[in-house]
């Protein structure tokens, strides 16, 4: 699976979101794109795309930004994806000809399942999790 810049920024301004869920303070969209090196108008466009769809709310003024609307631990990969790359069901193509293309076919299907099942698995709190392990290694002596 590779992520697009679009895809990759969202997910990163989600997940700096969603560190800061507990604190109930909104983010401005300047520290997120400078922290993650986003493109600042880029992120905003993005931001608004999250707002609509519901996972985000924003507040204006000098001590407003962004937040999530759930917790991080309700908020799916999954749902994510749905809302910046839009639902992504499989098209056939001109292989359809062949007596073959349904074997193709059903198998891109079952690893599509096998996808969308494990995106809706995690969280931005399991990724969080994840980079909080990452960020500490543990050293044993």
């Amino acid at each position: 699976m590779n992520l697009n810049a679009k895809t990759e920024y969202a997910c990163l301004a989600m997940l700096e979101l969603a560190q800061h869920y507990a604190t109930g303070e909104p983010v401005q969209h300047r520290l997120i794109a400078e922290r993650h090196g986003i493109p600042a108008q880029f992120l905003v466009q993005i931001l608004h795309q999250l707002k609509r769809a519901g996972l985000v709310n924003s507040t204006r003024g000098a001590c407003g930004g962004y937040q999530l609307t759930q917790p991080p631990q309700e908020v799916t990969l999954a749902e994510l994806l749905d809302v910046v790359e839009g639902s992504t069901d499989s098209t056939t193509s001109a292989a359809n000809a062949s007596p073959l293309a349904p074997v193709l076919l059903e198998v891109c299907a079952e690893l599509t399942a096998v996808q969308r099942e494990r995106l809706e698995a995690i969280t931005l709190a399991d990724l969080l999790d994840r980079a909080a392990v990452e960020a500490d290694p543990m050293w044993y002596i």
